[in-house]
């Protein structure tokens, strides 16, 4: 009998040494999970990221790392895909990498619920200065895409998820916005505003974030006298010699819109555009009615 229960003890050692092994195994297992995830941008960034080249600095991307841990340093790839004007990759002299440390991941983050400030969110950033000696034919619009890592369990985005891989960025000299320019009236209930064409000549002042508008010979008159764009600090404001914060339209009208409701890019056939109001402009002779312009480069 003592034998029978020695042999049984015995046994039950061995299963016990055997099981424990296994949980092991599953544990480094479980271990190797902590490392596996995505990278992705702010969910919250902006579509379209525009800057003025004049202001000069850096444009900084944060990049999210959604994985509890990473044991050796981590590299993510990306790439600059041009999208309008100059491209990127003949200007800046970023690698197409950022490390991030081992260990530093944006895990304990608001993208978990967890009320936790990120502790560390990866960098993308181009340098303005190393444009300083080049004159851009227009908007530099170009794409910063996510494609991978170094960890092959570490994914840029997540196969059937929609995380934001993508940012868009544009970069515009004020310089090269010096030029002529005709200008559509848009939004009006029954088209342009008295059905005529305008034409203006844009120039560059003394001031490096501020252009000139005049109105063009031969050409009805659209801007009243000491007309400016003034650009800055993700800003525009389209203004003239008219009190407050407005400019006037077609010498009839005014209309008010916010300094950040404005857009520039290119149009169908490759113009520079630069449209204001496109959003909340609101004419005051006729009130109540949206209206919004658009500048196209000739």
């Amino acid at each position: 009998m003592k034998n029978i229960i020695k042999t049984i003890s015995l046994l039950l050692v061995l299963t016990l040494t055997v099981s424990c092994d296994k949980d092991s195994s599953e544990d480094l297992g479980y271990a190797a999970q902590e490392e596996r995830g995505w990278v992705q941008f702010m969910e919250d960034s902006p579509s379209e990221i525009t800057v003025f080249l004049e202001e000069g600095g850096e444009v900084e991307l944060d990049v999210n790392i959604q994985v509890p841990t990473t044991s050796s340093d981590l590299s993510i790839n990306y790439n600059l895909v041009s999208v309008a004007g100059d491209d990127p990759n003949n200007y800046f002299s970023n690698s197409g990498t950022v490390i991030a440390p081992a260990g530093k991941t944006s895990y304990s983050g608001p993208d978990n619920d967890t009320g936790f400030e990120y502790n560390y969110l990866a960098m993308i950033s181009f340098d303005l200065a190393e444009l300083n000696d080049v004159t851009l034919t227009g908007p530099m619009t170009f794409d910063v895409e996510l494609t991978g890592t170094s960890s092959s369990q570490i994914t840029a985005g997540l196969e059937g998820e929609t995380f934001k891989v993508t940012q868009r960025v544009t970069i515009v000299q004020i310089s090269s916005l010096a030029g002529t320019y005709s200008v559509t009236e848009l939004d009006w209930s029954w088209g342009d505003y008295w059905g005529e064409s305008y034409q203006v000549e844009v120039a560059q002042t003394a001031d490096p974030l501020e252009l000139s508008v005049t109105n063009s010979a031969g050409f009805p008159a659209y801007c009243y006298p000491e007309t400016s764009w003034l650009f800055g600090n993700g800003e525009c404001l389209y203004d003239d010699s008219a009190p407050g914060p407005w400019a006037y339209v077609s010498y009839s009208d005014y209309f008010v819109h916010e300094t950040t409701d404005y857009s520039i890019g290119y149009d169908a056939d490759g113009n520079v555009t630069v449209t204001f109001g496109a959003l909340a402009g609101d004419s005051y002779f006729n009130a109540g009615l949206t209206y919004a312009v658009k500048f196209t480069k000739l």
